[in-house]
This record gives structure tokens, sequence and C-alpha cells, in this order.
């Protein structure tokens, strides 16, 4: 949008101008956020289709290390899916995602040392909880629970705990795991 766009017609009342230019910024602001979000999209590790593999969708989206970035990729998920998620959530609030989670998640794979706060939060509202360690036995038990048309999402809403560095390292471990299926 150029400045001369921004014009108002001084013919107009204040209210009428003033609503003009209201509707004006909103476009604009809604413009800058889909550019912003399709940059997010392109990145590694963010919302990254890895590959499709017996009709399971696996997506790598290990750098939402907040509950909002997580949040945000339900939101762009139609699909149902598998979530892989756990690390260090001890500041987490993981109820924000409970809506998104009761219409879309069948089953639950959780990764690391502790993930108490994620069964308690989430046992009401999926089937399926597991348990796993290793990133390997996680991704397996994730592509077995699928269904053909499913996502296997990893998504964590965290930082990472002992196991990995940073969500780079976790992320290339999920995408290893999945090339050893």
């Amino acid at each position: 949008m150029r400045i001369e766009d921004l014009m108002i017609d001084r013919s107009q009342t204040v209210a009428e101008q003033a609503a003009i230019l209201q509707n004006k910024l909103i476009a604009i602001r809604t413009s800058n956020r889909r550019e912003i979000v399709s940059q997010f999209d392109k990145e590694e590790h963010r919302l990254e289709q890895v590959t499709q593999y017996q009709g399971v969708n696996f997506v790598n989206d290990s750098k939402s290390c907040t509950i909002n970035a997580t949040y945000y990729s339900f939101e762009n998920i139609k699909n149902n899916v598998i979530w892989m998620a756990g690390g260090n959530d001890t500041a987490i609030n993981y109820t924000e995602l409970i809506g998104h989670v009761s219409q879309k998640v069948k089953t639950l794979v959780c990764i690391g040392e502790n993930n108490q706060k994620l069964i308690e939060t989430f046992s009401n509202y999926i089937e399926f909880i597991y348990e796993e360690r290793e990133m390997e036995a996680a991704v397996s038990k994730a592509f077995y629970s699928a269904r053909k048309g499913n996502i296997v999402l990893l998504s964590t809403g965290c930082a990472c705990d002992k196991l990995y560095s940073d969500y780079k390292e976790r992320g290339t471990a999920f995408k290893k795991a999945i090339a050893q299926l």
C-alpha cells in the first residue's frame, strides 16, 4: 500500500474518515501478517514438510518452543494429528492448547525424561498417550499409531530438555529417525 492510499477525502465526516482509515490500516496489518507468516513457513524446523511415508505426513515444527507457536501450528493443520511433544516445560501452561488438541490429536507421543505435565493436562482429551525416551522410538511409535492421511507433528511448545542442545538438534534427530522407518 502506498501513502497516497491513506489519504482521506475531506468532504466526509470525521467518523467516516476514521472508519475508512481504520479499514485501510487493518488491510495493511493483515497483508503484513501474511507476509511474515509465509516467511516462517519456509524456515527449516518451522512447519517443515519432511516427507510422506505410506500415506502418513511428517511435519517438523521443532522450532515451536512456545505455546503460541504450537497453537499456530495446530491452527494451520487440518488433518488428524499424532502429536510429538516434550521437553523443558516447567514454565509452560498447556491448557491453552486443549481446544485444538481435543479436536485434532488422536495420539500423543511424549519425548524425554519428564512428561508428567503433558500427561496430566491431556489425559482426559487424548485416548492414546505414550512415553518414549529416544527420538527413534518416539517416531516409530507415532508412525505405527497413525493412519493414512494423518500427520505426525513434532511441535513441543517448549524448550529442549537434556536430550537436545537446541531445537535444531531436536529437529534433525526427528528427520533422521523418520529416515530409519
